[in-house]
């Protein structure tokens, strides 16, 4: 049974909502585990990375619906791969904070679950930019975030400092408007 698109778009758009609040409670949990606030943060951090990540399921499949028409099988694939990544990812962190698997081993399902995750939001540049089926703001948005989050991770590699933590913010903040405009873009194909 296939979900109406007008339902989809709304719901996904309410997800993609969730993602935001999610992620934002997830960088000031980390940050306040970071900035020796207490152990406690760190698995806040885990479980509401785990939210974002689920709460972009729907997002993924409204991109899909809205573009692949136009995208074709490519999409479909990197759709597929995201869900399947942000799914590995959630309950990775998921079972972290319950204790089933050892930090070393969250870094594998994470790193692994994360990487289609990213691919997607590639796509989400293709889509926007140079084929025009999403609002192009949005294109322009994914790609600022994943070029933060490059600039970010080189960063980390060399400092903990404070060039590493305005980077990190300038990646949630980026994050934040991304999602924003992917909500207000689900949303309003509710109404057209």
């Amino acid at each position: 049974m296939m979900i109406e698109s007008a339902a989809l778009y709304r719901a996904a758009g309410i997800s993609a909502v969730v993602a935001l609040v999610a992620l934002v409670v997830s960088a000031i949990a980390i940050a306040l585990f970071f900035a020796g606030a207490g152990q406690v943060f760190g698995p806040i951090n885990d479980v509401f990375v785990a939210v974002t990540l689920i709460a972009l399921v729907l997002p993924i499949l409204a991109v899909d619906r809205v573009a692949g028409a136009q995208a074709g099988l490519w999409l479909r694939i990197v759709t597929v791969a995201a869900i399947t990544g942000a799914v590995l990812a959630a309950v990775g962190q998921l079972m972290l904070v319950a204790g089933v698997i050892d930090l070393q081993t969250s870094f594998v399902t994470g790193g692994l679950g994360i990487v289609p995750v990213l691919i997607w939001i590639v796509a989400l540049v293709v889509l926007a930019v140079p084929v025009g089926v999403l609002p192009v703001w949005i294109g322009w948005l994914a790609a600022a975030a994943i070029a933060l989050i490059v600039v970010g991770s080189v960063i980390a590699m060399a400092t903990t400092g404070p060039v590493a933590w305005v980077t990190w913010a300038a990646v949630v903040v980026v994050l934040v408007a991304w999602l924003g405009s992917l909500a207000a873009t689900f949303m309003s194909r509710t109404t057209a």
